[in-house]
């Protein structure tokens, strides 16, 4: 059985500052599959949490409104889906420039049949497993960060389709996956480390129903052990479970 889930906490030090979570998490059923995207607000961009909330928003709205619009099967497709999906985003925030909304955006959208189409913008990490083997959606083209100030890639700032990572993998064997993390969790697990993180999360998740996994993905984050860790934390899964 197809099952997802996913949660989203604000940093310890935005907290304190009383900085709205610059994160934003999504996760939703499409026509009998899953989708799930995670975002990342610029710090240095004063509305980036609205603009990270529309992204998670518009990635349903984007991948659903036509049959199969975010199940791309080839690199056209691929090309139509992520110019869609950055359209309804430009349409849905408010007037002012885009780039003082400017967000990550790492999204993934799986089929009943578990067919899955990946894409990610910036910083953060998609990692799967598919046909039992463990995998991570490639490097950026030209490294995690390149704009000025050491800024990421992200909507809003970078228009070119170059930038993003896409991929299509298949859930086929229980135990299958992909998960979405920004960068305050991606930036802490080692890469050796990466394929028995999401094993035990995924193996967590499948223990719990959506809900009670949401709860506990919550108590992971905030019990985070990085000391005087700030940035915000946000996963989203989506599985073939075990059972």
């Amino acid at each position: 059985m197809l099952r997802a889930t996913g949660a989203s906490v604000i940093g310890p030090g935005h907290l304190q500052a009383c900085t709205p979570n610059q994160d934003a998490m999504r996760v939703g059923g499409v026509r009998g599959g899953w989708f799930a995207a995670v975002a990342d607000g610029l710090g240095s961009r004063e509305l980036s949490h609205i603009g990270s909330r529309l992204a998670v928003q518009q990635v349903r709205l984007a991948w659903s409104g036509q049959p199969d619009a975010g199940y791309a099967r080839d690199a056209e497709e691929t090309r139509a889906s992520i110019r869609r999906l950055y359209q309804s985003w430009l349409r849905a925030i408010p007037a002012a420039p885009p780039g003082m909304y400017a967000t990550t955006l790492l999204a993934a959208s799986c089929d009943a049949d578990g067919a899955c189409c990946l894409a990610q913008l910036g910083d953060g990490l998609i990692v799967y497993r598919t046909a039992g083997k463990f995998g991570v959606l490639g490097e950026a083209p030209h490294g995690l960060r390149s704009g000025f100030g050491n800024e990421t890639e992200a909507l809003g700032v970078t228009k070119s389709f170059s930038a993003w990572r896409t991929d299509r993998v298949a859930l086929v064997e229980p135990g299958d996956g992909v998960m979405l993390m920004t960068d305050g969790i991606a930036d802490d697990v080692r890469p050796e480390r990466l394929e028995a993180f999401f094993t035990h999360v995924l193996d967590q998740a499948g223990r719990r129903s959506r809900r009670a996994g949401r709860r506990w993905l919550e108590r992971q984050m905030n019990a985070w052990p990085t000391a005087l860790h700030s940035d915000d934390k946000s996963i989203a899964l989506i599985f073939l479970d075990k059972r």
